[in-house]
């Protein structure tokens, strides 16, 4: 399964994970070109269960509107700590989704033989 240009930027049900990166993991897992598809239009379309998400939510406000105040009271403008609290959990959540990905593969690969 080739990956395209236009690969990289269709989201997985995640939404912060290329087709692409999905494209690439199965590829370097699986060498059978017909199991590859099926894998990747299963991994495309996998959503982790979300257990928490007003914890999640809450979490994120608090850490994104402290990064704010922490950088109005260094003397830089208040967005400038929102915006990198909203790098900081843009980026935990790519790691996290990473990784609910890598494990659904590898759930789907036992599951299959």
């Amino acid at each position: 399964m080739a990956r395209r240009w236009t690969d990289r930027l269709q989201p997985t049900a995640i939404g912060l994970v290329s087709r692409a990166w999905v494209v690439a993991e199965v590829e370097r897992q699986v060498a059978d070109p017909l199991r590859r598809a099926h894998l990747v239009d299963a991994l495309i379309a996998y959503t982790p269960p979300r257990r928490h998400p007003l914890r999640d939510n809450f979490i994120f406000w608090v850490g994104s509107l402290g990064a704010a105040t922490i950088a109005g009271a260094l003397g830089a403008p208040p967005w400038t700590g929102f915006v990198v609290g909203l790098a900081v959990f843009t980026w935990l959540a790519r790691i996290l989704a990473v990784r609910a990905l890598r494990w659904r593969l590898g759930q789907l690969l036992e599951s299959e033989g």
